[in-house]
């Protein structure tokens, strides 16, 4: 993982680390940024350097955990919008992205094995979107709620995602084993990749819950 630092330019940020593109999106980091370092590209964008860096760490590297410290409460209105961000980022470019690629190899299966798998997919559709509707809904609505309502709600949900994961499970299982010869190898994999791709970043957004909005509510509700 890249040491960040807030004087490091940004694009040498992004030419190590091109995975970090997607962050750059949900934040709306505008182009051009020259050679900027990051810390003058989040006054530029009014978004704190240190809750960016945290952000970066906590994506490159699934163990990594922000400080508590490292979290003031003025940080929550904009982890809220980044989580926010994120779930316009799986609703309107990953799952429809994915959604290509199954209608691809649906055209290509018999009746029944298309059935099946157009099945699977819809469940596991339908089951992020009722979660990131929860979360919409009733996560993001903890910091008007009093203390203990707030954590109860919050408890009760992150436990989906572990659903999803079990989901995504059986899809690939199903792409893996059970197409027929005749679908091409490259589509296997492409919605493999996207499946796959979607089930880790949701694991991050899930830790982003854990270890950085929660933490932050605490302190909101505590400052109140």
């Amino acid at each position: 993982m890249a040491a960040l630092a807030p004087e490091m330019k940004l694009f040498e940020l992004i030419d190590i680390e091109p995975s970090l593109l997607s962050i750059f999106v949900r934040l709306g980091i505008r182009l051009p940024f020259g050679d900027a370092s990051i810390d003058e590209v989040c006054k530029r964008e009014n978004y704190s350097t240190t809750l960016f860096m945290e952000l970066c760490r906590m994506h490159l590297d699934s163990e990594y955990r922000p400080s508590p410290e490292a979290l003031t409460s003025e940080m929550l209105p904009q982890v809220i919008a980044y989580l926010r961000a994120s779930h316009r980022y799986y609703t309107h470019e990953i799952l429809p992205h994915t959604a290509a690629h199954l209608d691809e190899i649906l055209a290509l299966c018999d009746k029944l094995v298309a059935s099946t798998l157009r099945r699977f997919y819809d469940d596991y559709v339908r089951c992020i979107e009722e979660h990131l509707e929860d979360e919409e809904h009733n996560l993001f609505a903890t910091i008007n709620t009093p203390k203990q309502a707030s954590l109860t709600q919050f408890d009760d949900i992150v436990v989906p995602h572990a659903d999803i994961d079990d989901r995504t499970n059986d899809i690939a299982s199903l792409v893996v084993k059970c197409l027929p010869e005749t679908t091409p190898t490259a589509l296997r994999y492409a919605m493999l990749r996207d499946i796959y791709a979607l089930r880790d970043d949701l694991r991050r957004h899930t830790a982003v819950e854990l270890y950085m909005l929660r933490p932050l509510i605490l302190k909101f509700i505590t400052r109140k």
